[in-house]
Parts: structure tokens; sequence; C-alpha cells
């Protein structure tokens, strides 16, 4: 035992000896110790989660030293603001820097250390996408469950996500930080030896999302999790089909909050909400706050702290955006022109070049992950209709496309999104699936085929691009029908529209939106090429008829814009500055750049000069006069009518020459001037023009409806001016026309049960009251449904299901299986065996065996009784 030895004087009076062992527990020799009570227990726990917390913070700076070496230290990693002055672990820290996180985001510096105060307080935190919001509550997670798999059966921590390729990217990132967490055992304090964990002491995951099979799912939470990672759907499926019990849970994380409320998921989440306990640390992270989201949040979250940096910059400061306004019929030319000429995607198959070695082969190690090419490109369109119709036009045009939409089979969207993320394709073509958190590295082009119909989605969608301080590009078609929801996207970024740019660097990109067309004769080739890939591929053409029907109902269920950008429009279209498609006065300037800039920049001025020449081209005869020979009663009239306005036009000239201008005849009037001119003061001002408002209030009978020095309290008081999180979000809530209205209007609106053959509300609640969930078949069944698969599974494999807080089985990962071996038993009636068959070949020997048996157990029991005498 390394313990220390301590007498004090009532020590030495009553021969009594004292053990100190607080030097183990804070990990060093303690000179001296607070003054506190005894039976003080509060203190000590404190004090001694402050020295633990000191200890991390030395042991990690020693810790990133090793890693990276004492002078390849960069600024702001130790220090005030880094992962090392917030208390982290060391193994979390050294987990952290292995995978390249060296400086915490904003929303990470102000997340991480609230999150792991003492006691547990709810967040709300607003962000921008691609700001680290992942990151800001995995690594509270993490530090509060020590990195180790706790021997009782319950979750401790549940993740919600909405949709399936957020959640398997959680999973490994969260696998990746806890790969190597070292803690010693607690076998006894003063242990001088370390023991290090075993490989079953780490943290136990589980990957609960729709796609899956049940059973799969059922094993892995009789495995006893620590931490499930879930879309909502399926994991409240789970929690009636399994009556589980989630008591247990310590960590609840709400990631991309409104997308999940727009997702339809509002129902299963209330009901997960009420079967969590109330003593749970809730978090909820979201890019924006809708009115429903902060309803939400005041319901399930107690006094939480909101954290919100979405106030200032809504995107990234590093992402350029460029918009190309084009016709309906035209968009596969454009995009076909754009891929080719601007993002210079390459022609064939990527994975021919890694089978050549020209591309690097994928690592053993998972966290040095290959990297994306700076030509791959992530395409956003509107319906699973347009993702078949592209797949198809793209792939026979000879790119190495990838597809992901809601419908695709799990196993499928798991294979095209790591095909894409190894660069064996360069093109994946999405729906706003892939809109929310799934982060592709070094992602440099995003291109919305079908503009959004909302500000938020256009910010989720952009937001795969341009993160973590690297550079990306936004492309964005705009038919004339979408420039509303452009000019709405305008005022809510707060940047100017442009047609041009005045330099040739990138700056304008970022801080203005520049609109224009493609150059006319490339896509008219583009169109030609079109027809001919639709002789190669004759699919081609009922593929895109079924993508017009399925625009079309789209069309019919997006929000509308708000009216002053109808009618801005409309004044578009007519502006003659505005240079949208269709026109062949210029092209979009991004178009100007590279090799063949100059040669484009030639062909646009002499077309410009052409029209301008076609333009100022004035006819010497009328219509009248063409072919008219002799004098003729037409062309003597108009020779008359040209005369007379010559003559109009000389005596107006005339007129306006001799008559004085305005400034000159101000001057006139005001005669020479005598010198400097004395300046009017405030009070000449006021004696000569009302200037001020009338005050009728009269002083002594006036009683004001604000508590006298009300504002000066306010400033005092220590709530900073808002007394709960419910006045902070209503700051900081967003609604955009559309989105909120279209809930409301679905939630009232009444919809034809063919079953109770009445009208029934769409809020998810009939006649009976009874709540509905919609499966991922479109079946809307009771938030209580169960269908037996478990029971059915559980008989199965012999496999029951401990309750919360029961130890699990010792020395096996396995859950605990019914019969012979197991703690509880399937059947407890006895049947006595067959009796032998004596016309067996075997029937003597079987005679043997069974007497040996019986004489051994007869022996064991007698010995048994003699040790209990």
């Amino acid at each position: 035992m390394l313990s220390k030895r301590r007498r004090t004087e009532s020590d030495d009076d009553s021969d009594s000896d004292h053990i100190d062992i607080s030097d183990v527990l804070v990990g060093k020799r303690q000179k001296t110790l607070p003054e506190h009570d005894s039976d003080d227990d509060d203190d000590l726990d404190d004090f001694i989660k402050t020295s633990i917390a000191k200890r991390d913070i030395k042991n990690g700076t020693e810790v990133i030293k090793k890693v990276k070496g004492k002078n390849k230290l960069a600024k702001g990693e130790v220090g005030g603001g880094s992962f090392q002055s917030m208390g982290l672990h060391p193994s979390l820290l050294r987990s952290l820097t292995l995978q390249g996180y060296r400086i915490p985001t904003p929303i990470q510096r102000l997340s991480i250390p609230a999150l792991l105060e003492n006691p547990p307080r709810d967040l709300v935190g607003m962000a921008r996408t691609g700001s680290g919001k992942s990151l800001a509550y995995m690594i509270p997670l993490l530090q509060r469950l020590s990195g180790r798999h706790a021997t009782a059966f319950g979750a401790r921590a549940l993740i919600l996500l909405p949709t399936r390729e957020l959640a398997l990217q959680l999973l490994k990132v969260g696998k990746e930080l806890a790969r190597g967490w070292h803690t010693p055992s607690a076998d006894h304090a003063g242990d001088g030896k370390e023991v290090e964990d075993t490989k079953g002491e780490s943290l136990r995951w589980s990957l609960i999302v729709g796609g899956e099979g049940l059973d799969e799912q059922f094993e892995m939470i009789t495995n006893n999790p620590d931490v499930i990672i879930a879309t909502p759907g399926r994991l409240l499926h789970l929690i009636v089909e399994m009556n589980l019990d989630l008591k247990s849970v310590q960590y609840v994380v709400f990631d991309e909050a409104d997308r999940l409320f727009e997702m339809g998921f509002e129902t299963p989440l209330n009901e997960i909400l009420h079967r969590l306990p109330a003593s749970r640390q809730t978090l909820l992270f979201s890019a924006t706050l809708p009115k429903s989201l902060v309803e939400f949040a005041k319901a399930g979250l107690q006094n939480p702290k909101l954290v919100r940096l979405d106030a200032e910059s809504k995107i990234s400061s590093d992402l350029k955006m460029g918009f190309f306004s084009v016709k309906q019929a035209e968009k596969d030319a454009c995009l076909l022109s754009l891929l080719r000429d601007v993002i210079k995607v390459p022609f064939g198959q990527a994975g021919a070049a890694a089978e050549n070695g020209e591309l690097p082969r994928k690592s053993k190690m998972k966290h040095s992950e290959i990297q994306t090419a700076p030509h791959q490109t992530l395409i956003f369109v509107a319906t699973k209709h347009h993702v078949e119709y592209l797949l198809h036009l793209l792939t026979t045009a000879n790119y190495a496309v990838s597809h992901i939409y809601g419908s695709l089979d799990q196993s499928a969207r798991s294979y095209q999104m790591d095909q894409f993320r190894r660069g064996l394709t360069s093109i994946l073509v999405v729906t706003d699936v892939a809109a929310r958190g799934i982060d592709i590295p070094v992602l440099e082009n995003v291109i919305n085929y079908d503009f959004p119909h909302g500000a938020r989605v256009f910010v989720h969608r952009v937001g795969r691009t341009a993160r973590a301080g690297r550079q990306g590009w936004a492309w964005s078609f705009i038919t004339n029908p979408e420039l509303p929801y452009l000019l709405d996207l305008q005022l809510f970024l707060g940047r100017p529209l442009k047609s041009d740019v005045s330099t040739d660097g990138d700056q304008e990109y970022t801080e203005s939106l520049i609109l224009g067309p493609f150059e006319r004769e490339r896509i008219d080739e583009d169109v030609e090429y079109i027809r001919s890939l639709d002789d190669a591929n004759h699919s081609l053409p009922i593929m895109r008829e079924v993508m017009r029907r399925g625009h079309t109902l789209y069309e019919r269920s997006k929000g509308k814009a708000s009216p002053p950008s109808y009618k801005r429009a409309k004044e578009m279209t007519k502006d003659p500055k505005w240079i949208l498609a269709g026109s062949d006065s210029g092209i979009h300037p991004v178009l100007h750049r590279g090799e063949d800039g100059a040669q484009q920049r030639a062909r646009v001025e002499a077309r410009k000069a052409l029209l301008r020449t076609v333009n100022a081209f004035r006819p010497s005869e009328t219509v009248f006069e063409v072919a008219s020979k002799g004098n003729t009663a037409n062309a003597t009239l108009m020779n008359k009518r040209r005369k007379a306005l010559q003559r109009s036009a000389q005596r107006l000239a005339s007129v306006n020459a001799l008559a004085p201008s305005e400034d000159e005849s101000e001057t006139e009037q005001a005669g020479p001037s005598t010198g400097v001119m004395d300046m009017a003061d405030e009070a000449d001002l006021a004696a000569v023009f009302q200037t001020r408002k009338q005050d009728y209030r009269d002083s002594e009978f006036y009683m004001s409806h604000y508590q006298k020095d009300a504002i000066t309290e306010k400033g005092y008081s220590l709530n900073d001016g808002a007394s709960s999180f419910a006045e902070q979000a209503r700051g900081a809530t967003f609604d955009l026309a559309g989105d909120e209205a279209v809930s409301d209007r679905k939630r009232r609106q009444l919809n034809w049960d063919k079953k109770k053959k009445r009208f029934v509300k769409g809020d998810g609640a009939g006649a009976d009251n009874v709540k509905l969930v919609k499966t991922e078949g479109g079946t809307r069944l009771p938030a209580t449904y169960r269908s037996g698969r478990f029971d059915e599974w559980k008989a199965k494999s012999r496999i029951s299901l401990p309750k919360i807080g029961e130890a699990e089985n010792t020395g096996s990962h396995k859950p605990r299986r019914l019969g012979a071996g197991g703690r509880r038993f399937q059947h407890n009636q006895v049947v006595a065996a067959k009796p032998l068959d004596k016309q067996g070949n075997n029937y003597e020997r079987k005679v043997r065996q069974l007497k040996k048996r019986n004489e051994s157990e007869q022996g064991e029991s007698q010995t048994h009784g003699e040790g209990q005498d």
C-alpha cells in the first residue's frame, strides 16, 4: 500500500491511526488538505474532482507532446481555449490529436466545458452546418462514460439522428475516439501497479436504423450496449416490441433536431421523450430553431443553456457561390457543360485508375481514410426519379456515378457512399437525405440541380463543402419560376445580387450572389449531344418522362415564396440589366475563367458589338415605301411626314439651347456672394421649422406604464435580461414562408379514411385519439402496436432480456441464454427420461454408463454433506 500515515494531537492521545488516501486518488502528493468538515461528503467530492481535472490537464500536455513532439506544437493546441485546457482524459485527448482535431471550433469551445459542469445541465446548441456540432457532444459523452463498459444492464447514452448515413458516420467517429482508452482498474485504491483495461471493458455501441433486420437489432439490445445511435422510427418500434426500459439513460442527444421534425418524427420523438428518466442530461443541436422545436425544447429540457453562433454567419465564409439562369428543358445540357468545362470532371471509370495504381489503396488503419479528389461533385435533386434519370444519363456520358435516395436499401446506400468516399466514383447524385451532417472529406463542389424552396434547405445543402477551413464551390441552377426563391435567399443571407464582377479574384463570389446564363453555342451543342445519348440508351426518354411527372408533383408540394419576391422576380425578367436564360448578350462571369476565358470574352464582346450595330441600324425607307416606283401616293405622304418630323425636331433643339439651365437660374437669383455665410444652429431651425414633434405630456400629472429605473434594473440583473430559455429562444426562432405554414396546414386539414368511412384530422391522431406512426412501407399504425416478432425471436434463440440494473453475464459478451447454464429457465417441469430399449445393440453399455453416473453423483453428495457438518 502506497498510503500515507498522518497523526494529529488527538491521535497521540487516543493512539488511533488515520490513513489518508487522497494522494492516491488525485495521482500526486498533496501538501495540504482543504479545511472542511469530515462529515461533508460533497466538499470532499468536489475537491477530488477538481484535483483529478488538474491532473488530467497536466497529463494532457504531456500526451500531446509525446504524440506530436515538443517542437511541433501549433498555436492554440495547448493553453486557454484548447482541448487540453478543458480537463479531458489523456486517452481521449490522444485520440483527438491522432484524428487531426487540434483546435476546437467556436461551438465546441462553448459547449464542451458547459456540458462537463457539475451538476450536468441541458443545452441547446445552434450553429451553421459544418461547424463541428457532432464532436461538441461526442467528447463530453465519452468523458462522462469514462470510456468503459458498465456491467449493469441498460444503455447509458442515446443519440437520435434523422438519417442512416449520419448515424453510420457518427458511429465511426465515436468508435475511433473511444479506441485506445487506458484507464487503471479500481481494484485497490493504493495499488502501485496500474492494471490496464481488458478488451471486453471498452464501450459497446449499438446502431438502430431502418432498413436492417430486426433479429440483428434484437441481439444488439440484449448485448447490453452503452451507447445507442438510432433513428426515431426504428427505435420506437424496438422499444414497443421489446417492452424496453430506458430508465438507465443518462445522456440524450437530439442531433439535427430541426430535420427530425421536418421528416415527420415529431410523434416518435415525443413518445421516446416520455419514456426517458427525468434525471437525464438532454442536448439538442440544430442549425435552425423552428417554432415547433422551441415547444419541444421547453417540454423536454429543464432550464437549458442556449449556445447560439448563427447570428452573424449562416454559411461558411470560405464558400464561393455561382448561380446560373437556365431553362427547364436545357438543365441536362447545362449540367454536362458545368461538369466538363468548369469543374472538369474526368471521363471514364475511376476504378480503372485505382487498379493501375494511380489512386491510393485503402489503408488498414481506419483513421487514415482516403480523401476525395478535388473534382468530385455532389449533385442534389428533388426526387428519386431525378436520381435514377441522372444516374443513367451521366453513366451513358461515360462518368463514374454513385447515387443515394431514401427508399434505397441500406446495404446499397452504404456501398454507394463507400465508392464515392474512396474515389472510385467522381459524382454522387442524392436527394435531401444527404443534406444533413454527412462529412465527405475535401469535397469542393456541390450542385443544386433543382433549387430548394427554402433558404434553410439551401444552407444545409451547401454545408457539405467549405468545411473546417477548406475552400468550396456551390453551383445552383435557377429557372425563371424559381427566381422568387433566389430573392428570398438573398434577403436571408443579406448579400447583393449581381450579374457581373469587377475583379478577377474569388472575393466577389463569397460576398455576392452572381447570376448569369451559360454560353449559347455550348448549350446548343450539348442539347444535340443529349439527343445522341437517347439513341445510345433507349431508356433515357422514358425515364425523362417519369422524372417530369415526379417534378410536377414535387412543384405542388413546394412552399410559396414571399409576395414581394414574386413582384421583384417579374420586374427582373423585364429589366434588360439582368441577363437571364435565353439571352444572347452575355454569359456568367465564372465561365471567363481558365485558359479559354480570353477567347470566350472576345466572342462575347464581338457578339455585343454586332448586336449594337444591328440595333443602331435605321432604314431609309418605311414599309410603305419599299418596292415603290414612281411618285405614288404612299411615297408622297411619307416624304411629307418625314419632313414635318425633322422640322419639329430642329425647333425643339433650338428651344432647349436658348433656355437657361436650372442651376444657372438659381445662381442669378441668389446674386453675388459676400463672403462666408453664418450657419443656422438648432435653436434657429426649431424656431422656423417644427422639427420636433409637439409633446402634450404634462410632467406633473403624467404616469408612465414602465416602472421607475426598470431598464437599469434589467441591466444589473443576473440573467442578462432573459429570465428563461423561452425568452432567449424567442429571439433565436427562425421561420421561413412555406415551412411552418405548410406543416400547420397539413395538421389542420381533413383526410378521408377508407376504413372508417369518414374524414379524420391529418395530425397523426385518429378519431379515437390514438397516436399513429408511419412505418417504412408507408403503413400508419398505432404507436403502441406490437407484432410479436421479439417474442418469436426470444423463443427461437432462447435468450432473455435482463431488467435494468441487473448484472450481465461475466466473462462473455453474449446475452444470457435460457437453459441449464442460465439463471432463468424457460421450462420448470421435470420429465423423466425414456426407459432403455432392451432389444438395442448398446443396451448393456448404456446400463453400465448410467450405473457409474449414479455412483459418482452419490459420492459427490456425501462429500458435500460431510463438508457442511
